[in-house]
């Protein structure tokens, strides 16, 4: 069996049953099982989330409550209740931690976590909210529900706008969305869609515009892309998982996916006997990772398509990721730079003229003004593009400037042969 290089991270992973424990902490390198969370029970599918480096939180299965756990400790931060309005059907938290969304049905809940403050509850959905994701600068998340539909949200406006509405519209699914996920560049980076509908559509959440629209032949449950958002994994309910390359795309918008075994733009993943629930890509871009709706959690290496070991679960799994390895995981005596409250059930009567930020290092993601950034960057490539166009215009004068002074010289010599009678 291949030995897997130590990669600075671990492997967190949950299933429904919760019998043993609510969520597990395992080593990519060995398999072994580091640290688990208890005494709370089984959590709901793709709820399991890191508050950044202090805590580890889930969705009940079963009950409108949030679990929360200090990351070093298996037992639940005592006295400490995050009730919700209904039972959670989808969470995500943004990267610095600062920030709670959790769908309740059709609506979207956002609390800032130091305080517990309710910030936002919106309601654009149609149907039951079944996943979230927030970028990796948290200026942006998106939510993709039972009803086809994806909204991607600027976070900036969610907490400054009296009736918040969505930066972006998509309608391109006719079918549930089972999963979505940002790539790694925040803002400028992509947004990629997956439905029972059988396509996989990728965006440009900056502009707002489809890129590329994948049609598979099954129905499609799972997605995730690599660091380099140069390869996307596909996760289906036949249990493969497919791998495309976005460095060499098609030439139109929508793409038929024509699997072989051995093709360079399109690599299957087989080990699988049931439906792909949830995918992951190690930070160097190695591994991947894949849990199945019958309990096991297979460890890819990519380059080969080889499985190099399987975890196995008691329940079909609701969560499997690749995180940090933070020091957190292993001190004695946790010191959390995060601070968290118990959830308002509603929103405070004065409304968001005032909300209490508590940030460290360059945590400044969550107050990004999305409009202003991309506004901007469009503005310094306008400048860029006015740039290289001059100076392409000078060279092109003085290419002509060449040619001519070569004119000139040739005239004037014809011009002289033909006076002295001599012959060119």
């Amino acid at each position: 069996m291949s030995r897997i290089a130590n990669t600075r991270e671990v492997i967190l992973t949950s299933d429904s049953t919760g019998e043993h424990w609510s969520a597990a902490v395992w080593d990519p390198r060995t398999g072994s099982l580091l640290s688990t969370y208890k005494n709370a029970g089984a959590l709901s599918h793709r709820t399991l989330q890191l508050l950044n480096d202090s805590y580890v939180i889930g969705a009940d299965l079963t009950k409108p409550r949030i679990h929360i756990w200090p990351i070093n400790n298996h037992n639940p931060v005592p006295n400490l209740r995050l009730t919700t309005p209904g039972k959670v059907t989808a969470l995500c938290c943004s990267p610095n931690g600062a920030y709670i969304v959790a769908a309740i049905s059709e609506k979207l809940f956002l609390w800032q976590a130091c305080n517990g403050r309710l910030l936002g509850n919106l309601s654009q959905h149609y149907q039951t909210v079944s996943c979230l994701s927030f970028s990796k600068d948290g200026s942006l998340f998106a939510s993709g529900a039972e009803d086809g539909l994806v909204f991607v949200w600027s976070l900036y406006r969610v907490l400054n706008d009296d009736l918040p509405t969505a930066l972006h519209a998509f309608s391109h699914h006719s079918l549930p969305v089972k999963d979505l996920q940002f790539g790694h560049a925040g803002a400028k980076g992509r947004l990629c869609s997956v439905s029972l509908d059988r396509t996989c559509n990728v965006y440009d959440p900056g502009s707002g515009q489809l890129l590329l629209t994948l049609v598979f032949n099954v129905p499609l449950t799972a997605v995730c892309m690599n660091a380099k958002e140069s390869d996307l994994f596909v996760g289906c309910t036949d249990g493969s998982v497919y791998r495309f390359n976005l460095h060499e795309p098609p030439r139109g918008i929508e793409h038929h996916v024509q699997i072989r075994k051995d093709d360079g733009e399109t690599a299957t993943f087989q080990g699988h006997k049931s439906s792909v629930a949830t995918l992951s890509v190690s930070i160097d871009c190695r591994y991947l990772l894949s849990g199945s709706t019958t309990g096991e959690v297979h460890l890819w290496d990519i380059a080969s398509r080889q499985i190099l070991r399987t975890i196995d679960h008691k329940g079909p799994i609701t969560a499997a990721f690749f995180a940090k390895q933070y020091e957190n995981f292993r001190v004695t005596n946790l010191q959390p730079r995060l601070q968290v409250c118990s959830l308002q059930r509603v929103a405070d009567e004065e409304g968001k003229q005032s909300i209490e930020i508590i940030s460290r290092d360059r945590l400044h993601g969550e107050l990004l003004d999305f409009e202003s950034y991309v506004e901007s960057k469009e503005s310094g490539r306008s400048e860029d593009r006015n740039s290289r166009k001059m100076l392409e215009m000078r060279e092109e004068i003085d290419r002509l400037k060449e040619i001519n002074a070569a004119i000139y010289q040739y005239s004037v010599k014809r011009i002289l042969n033909k006076t002295n009678g001599t012959s060119p």
